[in-house]
């Protein structure tokens, strides 16, 4: 009787010494990846920016070259269009000269010093390039020697 006494002893305290020993712990781990937006012009205009034109070949219509829009973004995206020279080539010595107002045209959308602020909306921010043309006024009969020059800004903007 005293052997099984101790046996069961044993088997208590070795119950209650397993109840004391087992212990549990949880965690959670949240995972979370970013990438940030992002939206570009493509084309050649956004590599090369700057374009020397022929004054002899200027009047009418001409590409300036291809302007296009790529971004991770879904939505919309606006081009801006502006001028510092409110759409006029203007001579870089002498600035009461100029060759007059000249519009110009990207994907349907034209600006010019009588219509400016047209902003183009494109439909989604990965477009092809397309052409921006420039069509200038009939030039004077005397062109005055020297550079003349305009500075467009257009900014892409995602919705």
């Amino acid at each position: 009787m005293k052997f099984t006494k101790n046996i069961i002893a044993s088997a208590v305290l070795l119950a209650t010494s397993s109840l004391a020993i087992a212990a549990t712990d949880t965690t959670t781990v949240e995972i979370n990846v970013t990438k940030d937006a992002y939206v570009n012009f493509v084309g050649t205009l956004s590599t090369s920016p700057t374009v020397a034109l022929d004054v002899n070949t200027l009047a009418g219509t001409q590409s300036l070259g291809t302007l296009g829009i790529e971004s991770n973004t879904v939505g919309t995206c606006t081009v801006t269009f502006a001028s510092a020279n409110n759409y006029k080539l203007v001579h870089t010595v002498d600035a009461a000269l100029d060759l007059g107002d000249y519009t110009i045209s990207y994907a349907g959308v034209s600006n010019s010093a009588a219509s400016s602020g047209n902003d183009y909306v494109a439909a989604t921010c990965n477009e092809a390039a397309s052409s921006l043309s420039i069509t200038s006024p009939a030039l004077p009969a005397v062109v005055i020697a020297g550079t003349y020059n305009d500075t467009l800004t257009m900014v892409v903007t995602t919705q």
